[in-house]
């Protein structure tokens, strides 16, 4: 806020019981001069920014921990079991490279040949893993807690794309705050 309009609103609501122009969220209802608003949206996307990165790191612990578990419990399993812990692995680390980073990148092969890898891509291999961890976990017909363990990977993914999703979402709202800026300057 400007210091006019800060020293008038002491001055004048200082002592009295009127209400004033600020909501709980600190956001005035008078008109903000440019400044002020991109004061304010710089806030919410440090905010934002700060939020996101906090969910990213937990969820990446998270998508460590039953990873690990799933490769310490493949390193015991034979056969079958094996494979499908290693799958469930494999799932859970490319839910948490898709949580965690934006990929575009070209790797050469083999000298003239490159393989371009991007989110998308590693989505689609995530989505084939759980197709056939599902396929070879109902294959066996093994108890329901055995069923249900298998179905991490896919919770897990469910909610990596829910995270990018909102995250993605948030900062089109940004985006569109930024836009809706108004030309208002204080004298």
């Amino acid at each position: 806020m400007s210091r006019l309009r800060r020293f008038n609103r002491s001055v004048l609501l200082d002592g009295s019981d009127f209400q004033t122009d600020i909501d709980d969220s600190g956001i005035p209802d008078l008109p903000m001069d440019t400044d002020e608003q991109e004061e304010l949206i710089e806030r919410f996307e440090i905010s934002n920014t700060l939020r996101n990165k906090r969910y990213a790191n937990t969820l990446s612990l998270t998508y460590l921990l039953f990873s690990g578990l799933c490769l310490m419990m493949a390193s015991k399993a034979h056969g079958r079991e094996m494979a499908l812990l290693v799958l469930q692995s494999l799932s859970i680390i490319c839910s948490m490279v898709l949580a965690r980073y934006e990929l575009m990148h070209s790797y050469p092969i083999f000298g003239g040949f490159s393989i371009y890898i991007n989110n998308s891509r590693i989505q689609v291999l995530n989505v084939v893993l759980i197709v056939l961890i599902e396929w070879i976990g109902f294959a066996s017909h093994d108890p329901w807690s055995s069923q249900l363990f298998r179905q991490i990977p896919l919770v897990l993914f469910l909610i990596t794309r829910t995270l990018k999703k909102w995250s993605e979402d948030m900062e089109q709202e940004l985006n569109q705050l930024r836009k809706m800026k108004y030309r208002y300057k204080n004298a």
